[in-house]
This record gives C-alpha cells, structure tokens and sequence, in this order.
C-alpha cells in the first residue's frame, strides 16, 4: 500500500513575512513606533523632573488629543479618498521634522506640549492610514499572524524605546534621542515609499456632499455591526486605561516601586515586553486553533484586574521582594494586554469590509483619544490628592467588570456552525 505524501505545514510567520509590501510597511511601522517611544520617555522625565506632577503630565495626553477631537470624526473618510501610500509617505515626513523640532525647546517645559499638538495633527492620518493598509497587503488568512506582527512590534517597541530611554540618556544625554527620531522617521517614510500604488486609484478632489455622505455612512456602519461596535469599544477602553497608568507610572515608580526613573526599563519595561512577546506566540496559536476570541479577551482582562489589584494592594507593604514582584506583575501585564488587543482588533478588520476600514479605523483613534481626555485627567488630579495606590484599584476593579461584561456580549459571531 502507498501511502499519500502530505505536504508540510507551513510556518505562517514565515508565510507572511515573505510578502515584500508586508516588509515595507512593517519596517516603516517598527522606526515609527521606536521613535515614538524613546521621544515619549524622555518627554516624561522632563516634565516630571521640572514639576514632579501627575497633571503637568496628564496634560501630555490631553494636548495629544485636542487634534483627535478636531479632526479624528474625518480622517479616516479623508484617507478613503486618497492613496494610502501617499499619506504614509508625507505623514511620516513631516514627523520627523517635527520630531527635530523639540531640540529648540530645550529645558523649557510649556513649548513642548505645542510640539507634541503638532506630532498628533500629523498622526491623526497616519493612523487609520496604517491600519487599513494591512488589510490591503495580508490575505484574510493571515491577518491574524500579521495584526500578531504588528503588536509584537508595538510591544517590542516599547521595549527598545523605553527600555534604553534611561540608559541612552545617562550615556549621551537628552538631546541624542530626539536626532535618532528624525533618521528613524526619515527611514520610515522612505521604506513606504516603496509600496505600489493602489489599484483603484483613489479620488484626488473632494465631492465634499459625497465626504458627508462618507462621514455618515462609517458611523451608521459601526452603530448597526454589533460584531463591529463592541470590539471597537473594548479596543478603546484597553487604550484608555494604558493611557491612564502612563500617565500614573512616573508615581508608581517613585512612590510604590521605589525605582529610578531611568531604572524603569530593565525592571519593569523588559518583563512586560517579554510578556507580550510570549503572549501574542500564545495567542496566535490558540487563534489558529479556533478557541474562541472572547475567552481569549476576558482571560486578558481578568488577569490584568489582578494583576493591578495586587500591585495596589499588596506591592506597598512589601519590601526585599518588591523587585522581584514588580517583574512579575509587568510580565503579567504585558500578557493581559496582548490577549484583549489581539483577538478584538483581529475581529474588527475581518468584520470590516475593504471600503470601509479607513472610516472606522479613523473613527476608532477618535474614540479612543475623545474618551480619554476626562479620564485621564481626572485620574492625574485624584492621583495627586489621594494617591495612586487608590487609583490603581478603581481601574482593577473596572478592568475585573468589564471582563464579566465581555465574557457575556455575544459581539464574537460564528460560521460554519459553530456555537
């Protein structure tokens, strides 16, 4: 008897990894993501070392997201009218510029908060832009392993950006990481530049009863698509609440950790990136093998409720092992997150039809920033009258219900009869 030769499985990593404009734009998305997080540290410890505020803080956030609110309900109908290819290309340009732009301030603490207006009015475009190019390059197939790609490099990213932050500055000073940041943008925006141009070509002048129209038509679309609506909202939250505890961190450092801010990336940055690393293996894999996406999400979000309950309640009273604690709650962290981002964004763009990406993407950035603008605010001011010890356990009380809630929402809707 012959037996039948099977072919061998492919590594869908490797599969697509091999997709020449998949490169182009991951390699631009990896110099995008370093340069942001290595600006953003050092932007921190400025402004906390001139203030030693949570709010002067918060106020990073809320001048970030003042272009969102402007303009977040339009860009992604914006950038469904134009090649995508062009906005990633003039996008990242003019941050690098802007980017170098923040060695005229120097040590002066109010200037930067105009920068870094000008770096989100830039972003707001570049976002949705991004987002809806993936789809364009990936088969549907293996979305999932490239979204996995691409928030392993944004948790990767974290890790280089932050986690060498401190050290870099010890050795070169502040001014160094901010030249790294325009040849990082520069490179970025030359790597996009060698994506092909979109087949149906896009329109180059406005019809602008036919933008409103557009403008309409995404947010009906989002409100009508429970498979839509709900992952949206969970991918909102999730970027609320990593807003907050940024903004929270150099006080959670100083005050319950006990660590130097230039300390923070071994210690806590490089746990929590090898956890989202590991996670996002994990996830992919259990993705694959058709578990479903809700258990996926509502394991993420229970296990970072604990994981910030414990670092409320327990981390204070702690005092040899505290280090030891504080490694491992980042590593549990930086799994929590990547199992609610992972599954949810994967479900939106596969539930999102081609036409339409580009809208609800763009609306997704403006709901997230315009949602956070309070809360982030109000936190920092809490924060800095009754500490952070208190705020930490009212976000793990909140992350614990809305994991029950997402447990329950019937938003995950199979084919092929599966319950």
């Amino acid at each position: 008897m012959v037996q039948k030769k099977t072919e061998p499985m492919k590594n869908p990593f490797l599969e697509v990894l091999k997709i020449t404009n998949f490169q182009k734009i991951w390699g631009s998305q990896i110099f995008s993501q370093v340069t942001i997080n290595l600006i953003n540290f050092v932007i921190i410890l400025r402004i906390f070392e001139a203030t030693r505020s949570t709010v002067a803080i918060s106020l990073v956030w809320i001048f970030y997201a003042i272009p969102a609110i402007l303009l977040g309900p339009f860009t992604g109908t914006i950038v469904d009218f134009f090649q995508k290819r062009k906005i990633l290309i003039y996008t990242t340009f003019l941050e690098a510029l802007i980017v170098l732009s923040y060695l005229l301030v120097k040590q002066k603490v109010w200037p930067i908060y105009t920068v870094i207006f000008l770096y989100s009015l830039v972003n707001q475009f570049y976002i949705p832009a991004e987002a809806s190019t993936l789809p364009w390059v990936v088969s549907k197939n293996l979305l999932p392993v490239a979204n996995s790609l691409f928030l392993f490099t944004v948790n990767a990213a974290f890790l280089i950006g932050f986690g060498l932050s401190g050290p870099l500055v010890r050795i070169v000073g502040k001014e160094i990481p901010f030249i790294l940041g325009f040849l990082f943008l520069l490179t970025a925006s030359y790597l996009v530049s060698n994506l092909p141009e979109e087949k149906d070509g896009k329109k180059e002048i406005f019809d602008f009863q036919d933008f409103w129209l557009r403008v309409k038509e995404g947010y009906l679309f989002i409100k009508q698509e429970p498979t839509v609506f709900f992952p949206l909202v969970l991918l909102v939250l999730s970027q609320v609440f990593m807003s907050i505890i940024s903004v929270l961190s150099p006080s959670l450092v100083t005050e319950i950790l006990s660590i130097d801010l230039l300390d923070v990336g071994p210690l806590l940055v490089l746990p929590a990136g090898v956890g989202a690393v590991l996670g996002v293996v994990i996830i992919t894999s259990l993705l694959r093998k058709k578990i479903r996406k809700k258990k996926i999400v509502s394991f993420g979000l229970f296990l970072a409720a604990v994981s910030l309950l414990f670092l409320a309640l327990v981390m204070p009273f702690l005092t040899k092992v505290k280090s030891v604690f504080s490694v491992g709650l980042a590593f549990l962290l930086g799994i929590g997150f990547v199992s609610v981002v992972i599954p949810v964004q994967t479900l939106l763009q596969e539930k999102t039809p081609e036409d339409k990406r580009g809208r609800v993407f763009g609306v997704l950035g403006f709901a997230t920033t315009i949602s956070g603008v309070l809360p982030v605010f109000l936190t920092a001011a809490v924060t800095d009258i009754l500490g952070v010890n208190f705020m930490l356990g009212i976000i793990a009380i909140i992350v614990g219900v809305l994991g029950v809630i997402s447990l329950r929402e019937p938003y995950e809707v199979y084919t092929n009869n599966r319950p």
